[in-house]
């Protein structure tokens, strides 16, 4: 027969072990909020950053600026490391970075199993849907279907790595080689801007180019190029362009804020503080007024239309 005495101690001890757990978490809970855990140095996030033209003043406005946001949303600092091409941006991607931001011709091959498509680049208003490649040709001279294949030597490309300037003989032309000839054509360096690969078509340099929509579309509303000398054809569907990836290991509810963060940057100027608004303008210079969700199947539905991935090696 159990004792009521011993019954009672056992019950009080039972209740005593429960209040005191409870007071732990409580207490474990107002630590953490009034004394948050500082990550070492070497566990540093990272935002590695694909761009063969590294420019200071992109660097300077728009990248260590992002990487400043980034690392305030998640409340820990923010390494940014900016690379050239494709043996660095591999070599990078081994460090197992929290995020990445690179054209949308690299994301696509990024392992999915590793990184999820967060944001893509927003234009500004009106051309703030995402672009399509173009072809422009010279309409005095014989027109070329694929001149990137035929006539090589006449043809620039805007640059190697966005779909915009590759997406043609990626979707359209399965009998293209996996890579251009090795003689042409000629790629413009900064695959976030086809300016410099306009200006060569525009100063006789080249009679084709393939380029981003919306930077062709400068050229001829500056008049700096005639509408009675140069054609245009679309040649690739709506493409993202430029893309953020997040590592697979941040959660789920920080990629929702972190998302949402990035969404709202550029369309309401209210209660921004400078380093948003300074971050804000940077991305003016880009020709981008802000950031889009870029969600796990809108990003499957692009590698279907661009099948034939470009291979990191690529100039």
């Amino acid at each position: 027969m159990t004792d009521p005495a011993t019954s009672a101690s056992r019950s009080w001890g039972g209740r005593r072990v429960a209040v005191l757990t409870g007071a732990c978490v409580l207490l474990l809970a107002v630590g953490a909020q009034l004394f948050p855990i500082r990550h070492p140095a070497g566990s540093r996030a990272k935002l590695v950053i694909l761009d063969p033209s590294c420019l200071p003043a992109r660097r300077d406005g728009v990248y260590e600026p992002l990487g400043d946001y980034l690392g305030g949303i998640q409340h820990r600092s923010l390494a940014v490391e900016i690379v050239r091409n494709g043996a660095e941006f591999r070599d990078a991607l081994a460090g197992d970075p929290e995020f990445v931001l690179c054209p949308d011709g690299v994301g696509i091959d990024v392992p999915s199993e590793r990184y999820l498509p967060l944001v893509s680049g927003r234009r500004l208003a009106p051309r703030n849907l995402r672009p399509r490649g173009v072809l422009l040709f010279r309409k005095s001279v014989e027109r070329e279907q694929a001149p990137w294949r035929n006539q090589p030597a006449r043809t620039i490309v805007g640059d190697s790595l966005s779909l915009t300037a590759t997406g043609p003989w990626r979707r359209h032309h399965p009998a293209d080689p996996p890579q251009p000839p090795p003689l042409g054509p000629v790629y413009g360096a900064d695959p976030y801007d086809h300016t410099g690969a306009l200006m060569a078509l525009r100063t006789g340099c080249f009679d084709f180019a393939v380029v981003r929509q919306w930077d062709a579309d400068r050229f001829f509303a500056a008049g700096l190029l005639s509408e009675t000398e140069w054609g245009r054809e679309v040649m690739t569907p709506p493409a993202p362009d430029l893309m953020l990836l997040v590592s697979r290991r941040v959660s789920a509810s920080q990629r929702l804020n972190l998302g949402d963060r990035l969404t709202l940057l550029g369309r309401d100027g209210k209660d921004q503080d400078s380093a948003v608004a300074g971050l804000v303008a940077g991305l003016g210079s880009m020709n981008l007024a802000g950031f889009n969700l870029l969600l796990e199947p809108d990003l499957d539905l692009v590698r279907r239309n661009f099948p034939r991935h470009w291979p990191l090696q690529a100039p």
